[in-house]
């Protein structure tokens, strides 16, 4: 049996006092965070070296602790996490891993990280057993594998919504062996991204994504206007700024939804998927000629070949991506003549060797699925 990582979320209903505890050790997470940054950039400003360990820092918290006794009152895990993490940005620095680490906001606060030791994170009935915060009410919308088994939580918010993490590792069949012979080309799909639709497919089908933002763009103009008119960081201000906040995350969810239960349908159907390898952070820049920025960030394709990416992973099943430059709109796929005048306006060509009529998004699809199929053909030879 091999392992695989997973991170299962949940929403959950904390108390009121519940909130304010979780906003308490949001904010003594953030204190532990920046003062540590603080101590670890004067360090380096009088030794001009990286001298810092893990575990000196972390050693530096209960001293730092009788400085600020309200620090005693969140759960102490949740502090040292805050230091590790620290560390683990501020070394990636000196890798040239990452850029240098920043101050945390009080309106960045998302979330913080606590470990479960001694099963000290347990469900129980309708809820769930938290340090600190003691049994909070938890919808488990969905089942959890039985072998599953978690060691790190995150206690997030979003808006006005509250969300726990757990962070582990489940058993899943190891069939990697069995099935690079099982995997079969012939069970396989080619797909086109279409800014018309969301994408189509080698099958001649096309994929509609309902265009969350741009429906919701007239609603979001209003709520922006009733917050230009109020005085900035008012309680009137703040609750306003919550109710936009809130609207961006229910369209953030509502496309989450749509791409999971497309990428599910897809992963569970085919044993290859082929994509092109486009640069959609290119092609939605405001400095190309053509303004593709909103309708590709509202269609999320990207997320969407992230999520089909892992969820063909997890069924030892393959993504595989052609090449951005391969001419997959502009060929033949039929007798293969390469359609150099074709414009990116045009829709539909006949071709003036074999005759065959294309629509060019399905022929698109279908040479990227030919393509494809020719790369695992000649990588197994």
């Amino acid at each position: 049996m091999k392992k695989i990582k997973k991170t299962y979320k949940f929403r959950i209903y904390p108390s009121v006092s519940q909130k304010e505890l979780i906003e308490k050790t949001l904010g003594c997470v953030r204190q532990v965070y920046n003062d540590f940054l603080s101590m670890c950039i004067d360090s380096y400003q009088k030794n001009y070296e990286f001298t810092i360990k893990k575990y000196d820092l972390i050693k530096l918290l209960p001293g730092y602790k009788e400085t600020f006794p309200y620090l005693k009152e969140v759960d102490s895990i949740a502090l040292q996490q805050s230091v590790i993490h620290l560390y683990d940005a501020y070394i990636n620095f000196f890798k040239h891993n990452a850029s240098f680490p920043k101050f945390k906001k009080k309106k960045n606060d998302y979330g913080y990280t606590t470990m479960n030791i001694n099963n000290s994170i347990r469900f129980m009935g309708d809820d769930i057993q938290i340090p600190k915060l003691g049994k909070v009410r938890i919808v488990k919308h969905r089942h959890i594998n039985e072998s599953f088994s978690f060691s790190m939580v995150s206690i997030s918010r979003k808006g006005k919504y509250y969300y726990v993490s757990l962070m582990g590792e489940e058993e899943c069949v190891d069939y990697e062996e069995i099935i690079k012979e099982a995997l079969d080309v012939n069970s396989s799909i080619g797909l086109d991204f279409s800014l018309e639709h969301f994408f189509v497919t080698s099958e001649g089908e096309h994929i509609d994504a309902p265009s969350y933002y741009e429906d919701s763009l007239a609603k979001l103009a209003k709520e922006q206007r009733k917050l230009s008119h109020m005085v900035k960081d008012s309680k009137n201000y703040l609750k306003q700024k919550q109710k936009i906040d809130n609207l961006y995350i229910h369209i953030t969810n509502q496309r989450k939804d749509f791409l999971h239960k497309v990428s599910r349908n897809i992963a569970n159907k085919y044993d290859y998927v082929f994509v092109e390898d486009l640069d959609l952070k290119e092609m939605s820049s405001s400095k190309t000629k053509y303004k593709f920025g909103l309708r590709i960030f509202d269609l999320g394709y990207s997320t969407f070949l992230n999520y089909l990416s892992y969820k063909l992973d997890w069924l030892n099943k393959k993504i595989i991506k052609v090449n951005r430059f391969f001419p997959s709109s502009k060929r033949c796929n039929e007798c293969y003549y390469k359609n150099e005048e074709l414009t990116l306006s045009q829709r539909s060509w006949v071709c003036p060797i074999c005759g065959k009529k294309h629509d060019r998004d399905i022929n698109a699809a279908i040479n990227i699925k030919k393509e494809g199929i020719r790369m695992v053909l000649e990588s197994s030879n």
